[in-house]
């Protein structure tokens, strides 16, 4: 993957009402949105090995209806996003992200049921990994995927599987 430096990348850090979030923007859409504690550093090296340093500048304006949207869906007031999304990934990653922008409020699907979709029941693991590596939490609905057998499985954001739980239990899918 190479470093986009064709764009400015627009961060900023809000607390919301279930915890502290780094979001990100370019110019074309929304790149990275995820929880974070007092250390921003995994996501900042996120932003490191895909944007120049000089590139990388901490804005709130630009990021405000973004953080906007998802307070909203944590209140329960909306079930769906209105925002551009940037993908950065690897084609692989950006077709199961694609799919994931797809499962609807409400809807659990399985990572065979994305493998699936992509066209390969069998590519299940590779989803898995796809899914842990998604940078646009909630957005992209990656807690909105768990295991063949109904049970909560890994979610890489901070807070993990309670967080997953808590997002579900917000859409009433559990």
């Amino acid at each position: 993957m190479s470093i986009l430096s064709n764009y400015d990348v627009f961060y900023y850090v809000s607390t919301t009402s279930f915890g502290k979030i780094l979001v990100a923007s370019t110019e074309k859409g929304i790149c990275l949105a995820n929880f974070v504690d007092d250390d921003t550093q995994r996501q900042l090296s996120w932003l490191k090995k895909h944007f120049p340093e000089s590139n990388i500048i901490n804005d709130k304006e630009k990021n405000i209806e973004v953080f906007t949207q998802l307070e909203e869906y944590f209140e329960g007031s909306r079930k769906s996003f209105d925002l551009k999304i940037h993908l950065i990934g690897t084609p692989f990653q950006e077709q199961v992200w694609n799919v994931l922008k797809e499962i609807p409020y409400n809807k659990l699907l399985t990572y065979k049921d994305v493998s699936t979709l992509l066209g390969d029941p069998k590519k299940c693991r590779a989803v898995g990994g796809a899914v842990g590596k998604n940078p646009i939490v909630i957005i992209v609905p990656c807690h909105r995927v768990v295991g063949s057998n109904g049970k909560m499985t890994g979610f890489s954001s901070l807070g993990g599987i309670d967080l997953k739980k808590k997002l579900l239990k917000l859409e009433k899918s559990i």
